[in-house]
Formats: C-alpha cells, sequence, structure tokens
C-alpha cells in the first residue's frame, strides 16, 4: 500500500512539474532535445512562478516552441503569461521578435533561394530565380538578388533588401522602404506606405488558407493585397509560413487572376 501512494505522489509531482528544475530545460536543449527541453522549462515556470528564473524559463520555452519547432499555438500562450505576471521582465529585441513574429511569412535568411515561374507554363516561358546572399544580413538588411528569364535567355536582374523594424518587415529598393507586412497579421488589418509604385495600400484579405502551387500545397497561408492608388486593379500576394510569398495575382472587380506562383524553395545549409 504505502508502495502504491509512493508512486501515486510520484506521478502527481512529474503531472504537475512540481520537480521540474530549470537546469533540466538547459541541459536537454544543449543536447537538441528541444520539444523535451522546453516541456522541462514550461513545466518549471508553471510550477515555480515565483522563481527569480521563471520568467527566464518561459522566454526559452517559447523560444524554442517558436523558432526551432514552428508551434506557435504553444508558444503564444507563454508569451501572453509572461507579459501578464512578468511587466517588468524585459528581453532583447531580436529575442522578442524572433519568437512573436510566429510564423514567419518571409523567412529573410541567409542560403535561401525562391524559384518562381509563370503560371501559365509554370516557369517554361518566364521564371525568376531569387536568393539572399549567404553574407551576413547587415543593417540594411537581407539583400534579395532576383534574375529574370524568358525561356533560358537571361533578360534582367534586380536587387531588394528585407529587414525588420519593430513589427515591421520592410522592402527596400531604390532608396526607398515599403512596409509590405504589419505583424500580427490578422485578417482585415490594413496598413499605407510608400513604394515604386506610388502610395499603396495594403489589406489581409484571409488567413489559414490552403494553396496549391506548382512547389506543393501549402495550409495557413495568409492572403495580402497591395493597391496603387487611385489604380482600379490590384496586385494579391499570398505567403507560406516558414516558406515566403508562394502566389502573386492580378485582382480587380470579380475576378483575380494568377501571374506566378513558386516552383521550388530551398534553405541551404
Amino acid at each position: 500500500m504505502a508502495k502504491r501512494s509512493l508512486a501515486s505522489l510520484l506521478a502527481l509531482l512529474a503531472l504537475c512539474g512540481c520537480g521540474a528544475r530549470f537546469g533540466d530545460g538547459a541541459a536537454l536543449e544543449k543536447q537538441g532535445r528541444w520539444l523535451k527541453a522546453a516541456e522541462k522549462y514550461r513545466a518549471f515556470a508553471l510550477a515555480n512562478p515565483a522563481d527569480p528564473r521563471a520568467p527566464e524559463a518561459l522566454q526559452a520555452a517559447a523560444g524554442l516552441y517558436a523558432v526551432k519547432l514552428g508551434l506557435c499555438a504553444e508558444s503564444k500562450p507563454l508569451l501572453e503569461r509572461l507579459a501578464r505576471e512578468y511587466p517588468s521582465y524585459r528581453m532583447p529585441e531580436d529575442a522578442f521578435r524572433s519568437i512573436f513574429i510566429c510564423p514567419d511569412y518571409f523567412p529573410a535568411a541567409p542560403g535561401s533561394e525562391w524559384v518562381y515561374g509563370d503560371s501559365q507554363t509554370l516557369g517554361k516561358n518566364a521564371r525568376q530565380v531569387a536568393d539572399i546572399s549567404t553574407a551576413p544580413v547587415s543593417a540594411a538588411g537581407a539583400v534579395l538578388r532576383s534574375a529574370f528569364y524568358a525561356g533560358d535567355e537571361l533578360v534582367s536582374s534586380q536587387e531588394k533588401a528585407y529587414r525588420f523594424s519593430g513589427l515591421k518587415f520592410l522592402e527596400r529598393q531604390g532608396g526607398k522602404d515599403t512596409l509590405v507586412l504589419s505583424y500580427p497579421l490578422e485578417e482585415g488589418k490594413s496598413w499605407t506606405a510608400s513604394g515604386p509604385e506610388g502610395r499603396l495600400s495594403f489589406r489581409v484579405e484571409g488567413t489559414g488558407l490552403s494553396v496549391k502551387v506548382g512547389a506543393g500545397e501549402f495550409q495557413g497561408c495568409v492572403k495580402i493585397s497591395r493597391r496603387p492608388e487611385g489604380v482600379p486593379s490590384w496586385i494579391y500576394e499570398y505567403y507560406a509560413p516558414w516558406t515566403g510569398k508562394i502566389l502573386t495575382s492580378v485582382g480587380g472587380k470579380g475576378f483575380e487572376n494568377r501571374v506566378t506562383e513558386l516552383l521550388s524553395y530551398e534553405r541551404k545549409k
């Protein structure tokens, strides 16, 4: 009977996280066992809210869920608890942004490469190869270099830079910044910005969408309209989590036509 009671007590301790230690999460994180580490950090923080390391554990767990595992639904409640219960705790801006931007709809990381093609022929007529330099991202942002082909013939090239300013994701071209993604991306959210076309209006038309393109079918996508001031038509841009832009179409009253779509995406190590 005593053995059974002891076993029940140990099970209860494991369930509630009372025996969890911050060091357990740290050790597992060093081993690259991110899911187990996140669970240990979370258990420690929830079981020991008055411990000085509890907010650090919440940040660590949220970071592993969001950045390493892409489990945004697990990360968000921990961030909310951190803000609500530890208002004086401050994490570095870069860490906050990397955790809060979940999912990341444009992973502008060095070594990334996207190949797009015209939707009509899936790249046989027109193709764009876009890649981000393997050099470290500078203060100006990550440089995206694009080469445009007609068939196999190179016809033009272009450079744009991308960077974050707070929770604003900016595209820089011709010495001008355009706010292309304003996080958090929620349906109905809108903003204005300046771009090569002049004054622009952006709006999140939909979230959680399933979109099929040449590269495959993507879940959890967002659809954003981009409309120059005074123009009767507009552009729709679809972004997939952890991948980036996957589809561009032209829209107007009562119609939407595909123009270019993602054929492949690679994150080079």
